[in-house]
């Protein structure tokens, strides 16, 4: 008797093998942008002005993989995994500003090498790590300043959360750790003497930043003008970060986690809502950056917090009632933020408070395992409606 074919046995093929996939889709795709883009063979190869070139298809599918990785590391759950995945790799942050992301793919290796590390106790193994994260650090300065900063504080949170986990074993690994880390940082600041210092346009929208994840879905269909700057990531922002304090002031657990990405994410927010004095910016390394690329490092922050919720907290949770009033006093927040010109309209409006008011809702009773899949289901719709048209359609 024949085995039925199962989407479930389809997507667990997919999931596992997910590396040697990547290679096949990678030769695939360039072939195919071969034929499809009007380009000299230097440029298919080597540009990313173009979907499909060469350069372009392993920058995406290495993004891919390695978000897998860090969102793996974070819910220890594949199916958070791949959904947080989607939901990074084609958001209006990473699909608008696809030539500059190279930070966040570094960043995220960088704190999956260090997991492996404190993971592996193979010493050659570890070696070879060790030296692909100095590799990496180094390579870190050389991307677009902007997100390097705004990013690397999360990335920072990360790796003192993996640190503070892993304690037990980081005595049998201290040297080749420490070793690691300070070559690192030492190869990370020489050159970055060497790198020219890249300031962001000097556009502020303050609070107004941080929600412009609900009209991303929007932006492809839309003629305003820079649009990469409003592009961002699902982050149902501030109710991440506020639910998170509320259980680090009610509970002693998650500490490790919950602690520090809270505090990079209040720090950002803060610098999005009033700015910092010069003193402060330059100590930072905030002065010459626009609140709205610190914005997109908070809402991520924000998304890395949600999935933590989703797969470790569960003592957390709120009656119906509850649920309702917060999601009431999250919407009036909307009232405050001054939107692009190109949604200024009343109906924009009643479709944003619609939408807030959906993920917070189902944000807030993530428990129920119904609630949580019809809210991930929406933010991964969101960020396809967002992501996929920018590179891939229009």
């Amino acid at each position: 008797m024949k085995k039925k074919f199962k989407i479930k046995d389809l997507y667990n093929f997919v999931i596992e093998n997910r590396y040697k996939i990547s290679v096949i889709m990678i030769f695939i795709s360039t072939v195919f942008g071969f034929f499809i883009n009007d380009l000299s063979i230097k440029e298919w190869l080597f540009t990313l002005d173009k979907v499909n070139s060469l350069w372009w298809n392993i920058k995406f599918y290495s993004l891919i993989l390695v978000s897998y990785e860090l969102f793996f590391i974070i819910t220890n759950n594949k199916n958070l995994s791949a959904a947080g995945t989607i939901i990074v790799a084609f958001s209006g942050c990473v699909q608008y500003n696809f030539c500059n992301i190279d930070a966040l793919i570094l960043g995220e290796l960088i704190v999956v090498l260090i997991y492996k590390i404190l993971k592996i106790d193979n010493l050659k193994q570890n070696i070879i790590i060790s030296i692909a994260i100095i590799l990496s650090s180094i390579a870190y300065m050389f991307t677009y300043r902007p997100y390097a900063v705004a990013f690397g504080y999360v990335f920072i949170a990360l790796i003192i959360f993996e640190l503070i986990r892993n304690r037990q074993v980081i005595k049998n690994k201290l040297i080749l750790l420490l070793i690691t880390l300070v070559v690192s940082i030492i190869s990370a600041s020489v050159t970055s003497l060497f790198v020219a210092k890249t300031q962001t346009e000097n556009i502020s929208f303050g609070i107004s930043g941080l929600f412009s994840y609900l009209y991303n879905f929007l932006l492809p269909f839309n003629t305003i003008d820079n649009k990469y700057l409003f592009g961002s990531f699902i982050s149902i922002f501030p109710l991440p970060m506020c639910l998170s304090l509320y259980y680090l002031y009610k509970n002693d657990k998650h500490e490790d986690f919950l602690l520090p990405i809270t505090v990079v994410s209040v720090f950002e927010t803060i610098y999005c809502i009033s700015g910092f004095p010069n003193i402060l910016s330059k100590i930072t390394m905030f002065d010459g950056i626009s609140d709205c690329v610190v914005a997109q490092a908070a809402c991520l922050s924000n998304l890395f917090i949600m999935f933590y919720f989703f797969s470790n907290v569960e003592d957390l949770s709120f009656k119906i009632k509850y649920s309702m009033r917060i999601t009431v006093i999250t919407i009036c927040l909307i009232v405050f933020i001054k939107y692009p010109t190109g949604f200024l309209g009343r109906r924009y409006l009643h479709l944003f408070a619609c939408e807030l008011t959906l993920l917070t809702f189902l944000f807030l009773n993530y428990n129920d395992k119904r609630y949580q899949k019809v809210l991930i289901f929406f933010m991964i719709l969101l960020a396809l409606i967002s992501g996929i048209p920018v590179n891939f359609f229009i």
